[in-house]
This record gives structure tokens, sequence and C-alpha cells, in this order.
């Protein structure tokens, strides 16, 4: 845990601010919002003590301050429940459809999903499968994924 938080102050540290005069789209919070849910329980595990400490860490994130715990819980559990019944696949494509050519947005997506599948140290198969197909969703190049990836994962 100590590991994952020094990435995630690294990750909030290095955020590049938005450069783009356009604003994200409309749903581009929940998008990323369901993006970490997706990378923390992709391994099929979310564990009560795990689930806490998503909703802490999504409220440590820039932009997600804002949330409160109870509501963020109900939130999270709603897109596990819409997981379980669409499937990952399924998922991934409504987020790269909800951020549409946001390249801003689809990074910070791929940024946030890295973070959150490095929680524990390790990238299961089913995690690098999830970054994989995440990144074809987003279209962001092999060297520009390796890019965000290494990133984030430099906090050791």
């Amino acid at each position: 845990m100590p590991k994952f938080q020094k990435k995630h102050r690294q990750y909030t540290a290095t955020k590049p601010p938005r450069v783009s005069q356009i604003p994200p789209p409309p749903n581009a919070d929940e998008a990323l919002l369901e993006t970490m849910t997706i990378a923390a329980c992709v391994d099929g595990h979310l564990e009560t003590d795990e689930c806490h400490q998503l909703c802490e860490q999504i409220r440590a994130t820039p932009g997600f301050d804002h949330l409160d715990n109870h509501a963020l819980g109900r939130i999270v559990e709603g897109y596990i429940l819409r997981i379980a019944a669409e499937g990952i696949s399924a998922r991934v494509r409504d987020i790269a459809k909800t951020l549409g050519d946001d390249v801003e947005a689809r990074e910070e997506a791929f940024a946030l999903a890295t973070l959150f599948v490095l929680f524990d140290g390790e990238v299961g198969d089913e995690e690098q499968e999830f970054l994989e197909e995440l990144q074809r969703a987003l279209h962001i190049s092999d060297e520009r994924a390796s890019d965000i990836s290494s990133r984030v994962a430099e906090a050791d």
C-alpha cells in the first residue's frame, strides 16, 4: 500500500494541466471513475478493504476530491454491477465512446487505469489484457502508452 500511495502522489504531481481549450466531454468524470474501478477489480477480486482504499484513492485523485465516501461507494458498487452484467469489453467501449476525441481525457483514463492496476505492485494477465484493450479502444499508440506507464510506475 505505501508503494501505491507513492505512485499516486507521483501521478498527482506529474499530471499535466489541461492545455486544450475544449472542455472535456460531459460524462468524462464518470468514465474516469469507471476506468479506475475496472482497473481495481479486473483481477476478479475487490475485497471490502480494497473497495475502501479504492474510494480513498479516487478521492485523493485531482478532480475527485469533492466526492463523499458514501456516495462514491454507491457509485463504485453500481459500476461493479454494470461490469458484471455487461462485461469489461463492453464497458471499455463505452468509456472510449464517452471520452470521444478528447486526447487528454483518453490519456488520463489510461494513466489512471495503469495506476490502479499497479495497486498491489503486480500486473497479472487479466490486468495486462485490460490495459491493452483500453489502450486500443482509446487509440493510444504503443509509444505513448509506454511513456504514460513509465511515468506512472516511476515512484518506487
